[in-house]
C-alpha cells in the first residue's frame, strides 16, 4: 500500500449522524463530524469529506440515488483511491446495490452507517467508519463492487440485507456469508468477488415507475390490476420458489402480456427460483412459459432497483434478467 491512501466520506445522513432533539433523533450533522481526526485515523489513511445529502435513509428516492451515484463518480474521477459512503440502515442495502449498478468502481467504494446514535450508549459509528476506511483502503475491494462494511463484516451489495430492525450486527449476506472482515485495522478476504457482475451495460437518470407487489395468503391480483395503468414494470415478492396465488397469477400474466416486464423474486432471504418442479396456475412453471423474468438471490427492492434504472436507460427485462442467470 503507498504511504498515504486518499479516501473521499460521502455522508448522506442517517442514524450514524443523528443528534437529538425534543421530538427525537432527528437532525443530521456534517460530513465533518463523521471523519475521524488525525489521531483517530488508521495509519496511511487521509480522509476528504463532504456531505451529498443530509435526510433519513427512509426518505431516500431513485433520484437521490443517481444524485449520489454522481458525487461517488465525481471522487473517483477527482482521483480518490476509495469512497466511503455513510448511509441511513433502512434502505442501506439498496443504495449499495444502485451503487452497484450505477458505478465503475475503479477503486473501492465502501457503504456504511450505525445502529445506535452517536448521543446513545455504546455507539458503533465510529468504529464502522473506522472499518470502512480500512477496507476502502485496500485495492483488492474495487473487484468486489460497492460493499457493505458492517459490524467489522464485509458484505457484497448484491446479497447483503438488513436482519435485524435492532441489533448493532443487523446485516447479514443469507446465501454466502461476509466475503471479509476487518481485525486490528488489517482487511482479511475469504471469499472472492462475485462471479455475476451487476453494473448495467448503460445508465441514464430514472424515470420509469416500477412497484413492488407481496405474495401472501389470500392475495389476489386486485392490487395489481388497480395500478397497472400507471407502471412502467413490477416486480413480486412471490412465495417460496417462485409461486403465486392462481388469481396473482393471472393478473401478473395480464400485466406482462401488455409488453411491461415482471419480476419475480422471493419473499425468502435465501435460496434459489424454481424452474421446472412445480406446474399448474401460479406455479413457476406457468409464470415462465408466460414471459416473466426470474431474479434468483435478489430481493425484492433490489430487483426493483434493477429493473427501474435499467428500463430508464433503456434496456430490456430479458436483458437485466437473462434466463439461466443468478
Amino acid at each position: 500500500m503507498p504511504a498515504t491512501r486518499s479516501i473521499g466520506l460521502i455522508a448522506t445522513g442517517g442514524t450514524i449522524s443523528v443528534v437529538p432533539s425534543s421530538a427525537g433523533a432527528r437532525g443530521h450533522s456534517g460530513a465533518d463530524a463523521l471523519a475521524p481526526g488525525a489521531s483517530a485515523l488508521p495509519d496511511g489513511i487521509e480522509v476528504h469529506a463532504e456531505d451529498v445529502l443530509r435526510r433519513s435513509s427512509r426518505a431516500m428516492s431513485l433520484d437521490d440515488l443517481w444524485t449520489l451515484a454522481d458525487a461517488v463518480r465525481a471522487a473517483i474521477a477527482a482521483g480518490r483511491d476509495g469512497v466511503v459512503v455513510t448511509h441511513g440502515t433502512d434502505t442501506l442495502e439498496e443504495t449499495a446495490y444502485a451503487l452497484s449498478l450505477l458505478v465503475q468502481t475503479a477503486v473501492p467504494v465502501v457503504v456504511t452507517g450505525a445502529m445506535r446514535a452517536p448521543h446513545l450508549a455504546g455507539p458503533d459509528g465510529p468504529a464502522n467508519v473506522r472499518a470502512a476506511l480500512v477496507a476502502a483502503a485496500q485495492p483488492a475491494v474495487a473487484a468486489y463492487g460497492p460493499v457493505v462494511v458492517f459490524a467489522d463484516e464485509v458484505h457484497v451489495a448484491r446479497l447483503v440485507t438488513k436482519m435485524h430492525s435492532a441489533r448493532v450486527a443487523a446485516f447479514a449476506s443469507p446465501a454466502a456469508g461476509p466475503v471479509g472482515s476487518v481485525v486490528e485495522d488489517r482487511l482479511e478476504l475469504l471469499l472472492g468477488p462475485p462471479p455475476v457482475p451487476d453494473r448495467l451495460p448503460r445508465t441514464a437518470p430514472p424515470t420509469r415507475r416500477v412497484a413492488i407487489v407481496a405474495a401472501a395468503t389470500g392475495v389476489d391480483g386486485t392490487l395489481v390490476d388497480a395500478v397497472a395503468a400507471d407502471l412502467d414494470g413490477l416486480v413480486v415478492a412471490a412465495l417460496g420458489g417462485g409461486h403465486v396465488s392462481p388469481a396473482l397469477g393471472e393478473s401478473l400474466i395480464r400485466f406482462a402480456g401488455s409488453g411491461r416486464p415482471v419480476v419475480v423474486t422471493s419473499r425468502c432471504p435465501d435460496g434459489a427460483l424454481l424452474a421446472r418442479t412445480y406446474g399448474g396456475a401460479g406455479s413457476e412453471i406457468e409464470l415462465r412459459e408466460a414471459g416473466l423474468h426470474f431474479a434468483a438471490y435478489l430481493t425484492p427492492a433490489k430487483a426493483r432497483l434493477r429493473l427501474a434504472f435499467g428500463l430508464s436507460a433503456g434496456i430490456p427485462g430479458e436483458e437485466l434478467f437473462p434466463a439461466g442467470t443468478p
